[in-house]
């Protein structure tokens, strides 16, 4: 099992590369609908990839389309401190022909600034998410993103807030960038007592500051502990605004990997 992982992660990410470096200024650039963070900070030396792919009916303006995937890889540096790199590919039909476009791709520090516990049992922590956004195809420029997280825990439960801005790579370099305020909740909570299943929600909003269309969705799932270090996952998604992906099917795996 590790040599297979070792193995996909150095396919994945010379590719995740390639795809940042033949950005096309052909077209207006795509993006999903803000998806929450948490505020689980890998162990130092864990590398974790979360991965979902399945089918998504698109707004009028976006269309049908296949994630290839939705990822979310993070590695631990420190204690409180860990690297997060997360994107989205989508396989898209437009004018009779099959073609691949993709969102941003994020690299952020995940910090975690504050925690603490209360006699009852009750945890709040504080955390900060930042770095620059690249883009992939159909887009030019760099932005930056920045998020602050508030956690809440209680026997089993977890709850964060986000709130943010965000900018992102424009159509061209000459263009101005999409740039947003975003707010969101995570929600997580133990099923059993072996943790083995758990129950995740998820809602998000942007407000765009440019002239983009503002975009609200929300998602629920159900993850599977297959291992220490293997979950798997299902998830629906649905939009609640004109421009927000309708509705979608995400099936998720997500490995760890030791690499110290």
């Amino acid at each position: 099992m590790k040599a297979r992982r070792a193995a996909f992660l150095g396919h994945f990410v010379p590719l995740a590369l390639i795809l940042v470096t033949t950005s096309s200024a052909s077209g207006a650039p795509r993006r999903r609908h803000f998806e929450p963070d948490d505020l689980e900070l890998e162990q130092p030396g864990i590398l974790d990839l979360d991965l979902q792919v399945g089918a998504v009916l698109g707004s009028s303006d976006l269309g049908n389309h296949l994630l290839i995937p939705d990822f979310e890889i993070g590695l631990g540096l420190a204690r409180n401190v860990e690297l997060d790199v997360s994107g989205t590919f989508m396989l898209e039909r437009e004018n009779g022909r099959r073609h691949v476009t993709g969102n941003a791709l994020w690299i952020a520090s995940k910090l975690g600034l504050l925690e603490t516990r209360d006699q009852r049992g009750n945890a709040w922590a504080l955390g900060l998410e930042l770095g620059p956004r690249l883009p992939t195809f159909d887009a030019a420029g760099i932005g930056y993103g920045v998020l602050g997280l508030l956690g809440f825990t209680r026997r089993g439960l977890g709850l964060v807030l986000n709130v943010g801005s965000l900018i992102d790579p424009g159509a061209r370099l000459s263009d101005p960038r999409p740039s947003s305020l975003v707010f969101g909740l995570d929600f997580n909570a133990e099923l059993d007592q072996r943790g083995r299943w758990s129950l995740q929600s998820e809602l998000g909003a942007t407000h765009y500051l440019s002239s983009d269309p503002d975009e609200a969705a929300a998602a629920v799932g159900a993850t599977y502990a297959v291992s220490r270090r293997l979950d798997v996952s299902l998830t629906a998604l649905g939009g609640f605004l004109r421009h927000t992906d309708h509705a979608g099917l995400l099936l998720g795996v997500s490995p760890q990997l030791g690499l110290w």
